[in-house]
């Protein structure tokens, strides 16, 4: 399992799948991504992996995972990534077919950097993982899509696709399912995923000029940093 914040939903699944082997990954050190550990561990007498050197979020744990480290959970082999940004420590786990994305990717979105984090390694976590193939699904930390995309149409009314995308995502409900978009699919809708996009550049230049920070000399990371400037300022008005 993955961040088991909810211990006792975590608990309940676990019991119901009756596994031979039980392994918590944790992505990042945040208390809404490890708060269940303590109960789940007690319970199942499972064993923790979770980053091996954190400077701010420290997490205990049994195995300590670095960048490139390969394992297994639920019988699926995942290379571990080290994506820093969100938090000094974060990692994403790969698979043949999804990315367990933590709070690096969010459907619409991307993670904050306002608690411990760091802007520029998240343009640069972003950057050195835009080469991942597009048909893998990401398993984010959290769902944000509506808000996230309702930035997303702000910032491109005249999409209608996103438009449609942003319809889906309030109508979502739990028992719908949980929504995991493609990496080609999140590629065409999330403006974070277009940094080296011109028509991104130029979207901003009109509707968040002052965003942009004229001493970064890289165009992609002045696109990326005002993008989540500007996301951190938007607040959703109800559809």
């Amino acid at each position: 399992m993955v961040d088991p914040v909810d211990a006792g939903v975590a608990i309940r699944a676990v019991r119901q799948l009756n596994p031979a082997r039980v392994r918590i990954l944790v992505t990042h050190g945040h208390p809404d991504h490890i708060a269940g550990n303590d109960e789940v561990v007690a319970a199942l007498g499972c064993e923790v992996l979770a980053p091996a050197v954190a400077a701010r979020w420290p997490t205990r744990h049994d195995v300590g995972l670095r960048d490139g480290d390969r394992i297994e959970l639920g019988g699926e082999p995942l290379e571990i990534r080290y994506a820093p940004g969100h938090t000094d420590d974060h990692l994403i786990a790969i698979a043949d077919s999804f990315v367990a994305s933590g709070d690096l990717w969010f459907v619409g979105g991307c993670g904050h950097t306002r608690a411990g984090g760091h802007l520029p390694s998240l343009f640069d976590s972003f950057r050195r993982m835009s080469a991942l193939p597009g048909h893998l699904r990401i398993l984010p930390g959290h769902h944000y899509a509506s808000q996230n995309l309702a930035f997303c149409a702000d910032l491109f009314p005249e999409d209608e696709a996103l438009a449609a995308r942003l319809t889906a995502a309030r109508s979502w409900r739990r028992e719908d399912g949980p929504w995991l978009p493609t990496l080609d699919e999140e590629r065409a809708f999330n403006p974070f995923h277009r940094f080296a996009d011109p028509r991104v550049e130029a979207r901003l230049k009109t509707r968040y000029a002052d965003l942009l920070d004229p001493t970064l000399r890289d165009p992609e990371e002045r696109t990326f940093s005002a993008l989540r400037r500007a996301r951190d300022l938007f607040v959703a008005t109800a559809p």
